[in-house]
């Protein structure tokens, strides 16, 4: 079932603290805020409010006539702007000040003529205009300075309430996973070790500290560490790897610290996803070693609880290989698990638990057996969506139950990509198209019947203009050497088939996705599979060190033969039933899609030998 990584959140499962928490961090950002307004009024009210009355403005021709009848005690001038002045301590004006504007620079004879009425002049030096900008920065400063301490603060100090590894009680059980039952079997033991504890140590067992899930995206490891709190009925606690580690020195430490520190109080199961982020091998970053640190706490925390204190710790990773050889060792992660793929009866498990836990319904045309056949190597998450895509559109097309036609677009979708409506090209590329499409699936049924035929369109799918899809009846996990050479075959086939019909000089890029995968297996089948004969037995193994050139060349050379010789092969076929492939082709223009029975049947009728299993 889907991998969730979000905790399960319900009423009464988050922590009673979590309120409390939410509180501290109101109040402490209301104090930021507080103090950033009381720094802004410090600055900005001093400058605002010193100026008292306003004084007395004048005209310059009225100046000039108190200057005349020495009512003027004092000038202060600052030049191109403004005369200040107060009046001389007489009746009705006695100590008073006036202004005067003053725009023009030059002032010797206003100057003269002041001094020789007896009154003091001043200079007044021209105001400081980047003042405000100054005082502007300032503020900013101070916000930007405060916003990063109260941020680092956060960080520091936010961990010991519990934001990291949050606690919840899980409602998830066994019933709740399907797919998995490998998996599953093996975690019971640690069901009843949480459930009863005191039984286990009575006789001296000594239950996992750590149990180690591996598995592709997707395939159900989250779920089954919440059944697992669930069936005990313990506190579930979750982290992800990627959580735990910061840009603060020592933080990580300090966050696993404080997760086992909770979990030690109660006991329970405490879930670490993506544990490669934290649990990596140690050097592998020379520049930082803060990740380091991380791992060695984690290390310490758990050699440091003892298994009667009712913890356990799962972790999951789908990159095994990655993980620090001391973190796998007895006494730590004592156990590990792999998660597969789920086989046709996994996946048809699957499909029926969330059939019937959403409560799909289905018509009668509906095969989840049959539907579990068709998507070979999907996972429960692929599932999950799969049911989902079937079911929005059945809502898109007013249907009142789903029916066996959503389930084929929404496999298609999910397989082949989303239509691309509106797309044109010209005639004679469809025909080329066509031409390719039909040649792999001709050369499909001729040399590799095992894998049934289930569509052949020319309808444009994400990248791919035409698609010519196989599926096998059942799941494979040993594939011989006439299996892979066929399937060599069948990915050749459309580009043989476009040099039979239209000439070697007109081949197209349209197989540059085929050539890379049939590349791929032939290296496979020389390089890593011993299946060549020059080669033999001798293969790359990159832990042994390299081979020497000439085994190299050798190798290569021999992978260059056999490509040459299945693409003879392929071509051989198109030449052979040249009638069957122009037929397929001319019904691919006419139809756009074909479904595997009809293309077999096309086949049949021009004489190819056909197996009878499309899917």
């Amino acid at each position: 079932m889907q991998d969730t990584n979000a905790g399960v959140r319900r009423h009464g499962e988050v922590d009673a603290d979590g309120a409390e928490n939410r509180r501290v961090a109101r109040n402490r950002a209301l104090l930021l805020i507080l103090g950033i307004l009381v720094v802004g009024a410090a600055i900005f009210v001093p400058f605002r409010f010193t100026d008292h009355t306003p004084p007395e403005e004048l005209t310059y021709s009225a100046f000039l006539e108190t200057l005349a009848s020495e009512e003027v005690a004092e000038v202060t001038i600052l030049p191109g702007e403004r005369i200040r002045g107060r009046w001389k301590d007489v009746a009705p004006r006695a100590g008073g000040e006036f202004v005067v504007v003053y725009p023009v620079a030059r002032l010797e004879g206003l100057v003269e003529r002041a001094e020789d009425e007896g009154v003091v002049v001043r200079f007044e030096a021209p105001p400081n205009r980047e003042r405000f900008k100054e005082l502007l920065a300032l503020t900013l400063q101070l916000l930007i300075f405060g916003g990063i301490g109260y941020f680092v603060f956060l960080n520091m100090k936010g961990q010991t309430s519990g934001e990291v590894g949050g606690k919840a009680k899980s409602t998830t059980t066994f019933a709740d996973v399907a797919g998995t039952q490998g998996a599953a079997e093996e975690l019971r033991e640690i069901v009843e070790f949480l459930r009863r504890p005191a039984d286990f140590a009575a006789l001296g067992a000594r239950i996992p500290k750590g149990v180690l899930l591996f598995g592709p995206p997707g395939t159900g490891k989250t779920l089954l560490a919440r059944a697992v709190a669930g069936e005990a009925g313990v506190p579930f606690f979750q982290i992800s790897g990627s959580e735990v580690t910061g840009f603060i020195v020592g933080l990580g430490a300090h966050r696993i610290r404080a997760l086992f520190k909770k979990a030690r109080k109660k006991g329970g199961v405490i879930f670490i996803d993506e544990i490669d982020s934290i649990g990596g091998r140690r050097g592998r970053n020379r520049a930082h070693n803060e990740d380091d640190r991380t791992l060695n706490q984690l290390l310490v925390e758990m050699d440091g609880f003892s298994p009667s204190e009712g913890v356990v710790v799962i972790g999951a990773t789908n990159r095994p290989e990655d993980l620090d050889p001391a973190l796998r060792r007895p006494g730590r992660f004592d156990r590990t698990l792999i998660v597969a793929r789920p086989t046709v009866a996994e996946r048809e498990a699957i499909l029926r638990l969330h059939v019937e836990r959403r409560r799909i319904p289905l018509a009668a045309d509906v095969d989840l057996g049959r539907l579990a056949r068709l998507t070979p190597g999907a996972t429960g998450a692929d599932l999950a969506n799969l049911l989902n895509e079937a079911a929005i559109a059945a809502v898109r097309q007013r249907a009142t139950a789903v029916e066996w036609r959503h389930f084929e677009w929404a496999r298609d979708r999910m397989l082949l990509g989303k239509e691309r409506v509106g797309f044109r090209a010209q005639e004679q590329e469809w025909r080329i198209v066509a031409y390719h499409e039909a040649g792999h699936a001709l050369a499909g049924v001729v040399a590799c019947p095992e894998d049934g035929l289930h569509k052949v369109t020319i309808q444009p799918r994400g990248q791919a203009m035409g698609v010519a899809h196989f599926a096998p009846d059942d799941d494979r996990h040993l594939h011989s050497k006439r299996y892979l050479e066929g399937q060599i075959v069948k990915g050749l086939g459309g580009r043989a088939a476009e040099e039979t019909v239209f000439g070697p000089d007109h081949v197209t890029g349209g197989a540059e996705s085929d050539l890379v995968h049939v590349n791929r297996i032939a290296r496979r089948m020389i390089h890593r599979l011993g299946m060549g004969k020059a080669a033999g037995l001798l293969v790359v193994d990159d832990q042994a060190g390299p081979l020497s050139a000439e085994a190299h060349a050798a190798m290569d050379e021999e992978v260059r033969q056999l490509l040459d010789r299945l693409y003879a092969r392929a071509r051989d076929i198109m030449v052979t039933y040249r009638p069957a492939l122009d037929a397929l082709a001319e019904a691919l223009l006419d139809r756009e899609t074909l479904e595997g029975e009809e293309v077999l049947d096309i086949l049949a009728a021009y004489g190819v030998p056909c197996a009878r299993q499309a899917a």
